[in-house]
């Protein structure tokens, strides 16, 4: 009895070892990107965002989900502002899982180049992104290198409260000056009623557009800040407050710390600029309520100058230090052409040529379309027009003080523009 011993173990030890062989066979020659044996094990890729999950996200990872159960994604919402880039940048600094993240400005997205956070997407084949985005993909562009793919139109315009515009006769413009735009604040306002408010209180956009044509730097590699029309855009804007009184004055914007986006669909201001991102807002009639119908206008531009097109947004990226870099790059392709479609109804359109721009149109206002002036909104999202440069934050930042104590009245418009040219010089000498 005692010799059967060690044949019974052989026997066992055979039968383990071959059914281990089989096993082995049926994965042979199935790796992942890095090498990796055994791609049946699902991976998860980590994607990090600043839109809110409910007005699109989550619907894009569900679809990508359902559609690819060994390459699953996962949405994690950042708040896109200071706190919120400072907290994805660490993420990314620390090693934390991200895999995929979107940036939101060019400053934002050179500050992770420099840190060595992105991979160089020239590494990868398949997907020609000026063929795809258009031209205005090159604002995206660094030292010849794409490191994210811009995968939004950017469609900032005037929102108007049409309901006005009819009883003050006036109608849709599908291109203005922005004299004509000063016009229809004035004849706009009432005493129930402000003509205009803006989202951002240094009201930057009038002289993007007065720089547009010309740009912000001379041939002489100087500042082009001292050009006549941003002196004609600061004392249009300063007139419409203190004199017309067509818009709030900034200062009584900074002291009662008024939303432009609640007081235009309250029915308390008759035109409003901003960014498609409210559309999430006027869309909720529930949350929103309002009585009025909503129509849609280009910016202003000056007199014979370019008109402010649109620029790209949402920048896609893969982190330096994901694992599953092929994955996530297969992932950036689809969402670019195809899951982007379904952050539509949140206002973000896609900036593919291989996207469905006019279903995207569509499920935008779906179910309240009612509500808008449809052809108005169409207008919107047709190309033309010159996008606006991008300048450093520091630049931004000085343009935002001291455009602010002109408003304020603590400082001429001849002080503004010495200060702002300053403080360009001196980044351009960098």
């Amino acid at each position: 009895m005692k010799v059967q011993y060690p044949i019974l173990l052989f026997t066992m030890l055979f039968f383990i070892i071959g059914t281990a062989g089989c096993g082995s066979d049926q994965n042979a020659g199935k790796v992942n990107s890095k090498g990796k044996e055994n791609v049946d094990e699902v991976i998860t890729l980590q994607f990090w965002g600043g839109v809110p999950p409910e007005a699109g996200p989550q619907a894009v990872v569900d679809e990508w989900n359902e559609q690819n159960p060994n390459v699953q994604v996962e949405y994690t919402r950042f708040v896109n502002d200071d706190d919120g880039n400072l907290r994805l940048n660490t993420a990314l600094q620390t090693g934390q899982n991200v895999d995929l993240l979107m940036t939101y400005t060019t400053n934002h997205l050179e500050d992770r180049i420099q840190s060595n956070f992105l991979v160089d997407l020239n590494e990868f084949d398949g997907y020609d992104v000026e063929e795809k985005m258009g031209d205005a993909a090159q604002f995206w562009k660094f030292n010849d290198t794409y490191y994210a793919i811009p995968t939004k139109q950017n469609a900032n315009f005037i929102y108007l409260n049409k309901d006005a515009l009819d009883q003050a006769g006036l109608s849709i413009p599908e291109e203005w000056t922005w004299h004509e735009f000063k016009e229809y604040a004035k004849k706009l306002k009432t005493e129930e009623q402000w003509g205009v408010i803006t989202w951002d209180a240094d009201l930057s956009t009038i002289v993007d557009s007065a720089l547009l044509t010309e740009g912000w730097v001379k041939e002489d590699g100087t500042s082009n800040f001292n050009h006549p029309l941003v002196r004609e855009g600061f004392e249009l804007f300063y007139e419409m407050m203190h004199e017309d009184t067509s818009i709030p004055a900034l200062g009584e914007q900074i002291a009662t710390g008024i939303a432009p986006d609640h007081m235009f669909l309250n029915g308390e201001v008759a035109m409003f600029s901003a960014f498609e991102g409210i559309l999430r807002m006027s869309n909720d009639l529930e949350e929103y309520p309002r009585d009025f119908t909503i129509a849609f206008a280009p910016f202003p531009h000056f007199e014979g100058g370019e008109k402010i097109g649109h620029g790209l947004g949402d920048a896609i990226s893969i982190s330096s230090t994901s694992d599953y870099p092929e994955e996530a790059w297969e992932f950036i392709k689809w969402y670019a052409d195809e899951g982007m479609i379904h952050q539509a109804s949140g206002g973000r359109i896609p900036s593919s040529k291989d996207a469905n721009i006019e279903k995207a149109i569509e499920l935008m206002v779906e179910g309240v379309e009612d509500t808008y002036d449809i052809k108005s909104l169409e207008r919107m999202f047709l190309p033309g027009g010159k996008v606006k440069e991008t300048v450093p934050l520091q630049v931004t930042d000085t343009l935002k003080q001291e455009s602010q104590k002109f408003y304020l009245g603590e400082q001429s418009v001849d002080e503004t523009i010495e200060e702002v040219e300053k403080k360009h010089n001196e980044q351009l000498e960098k």
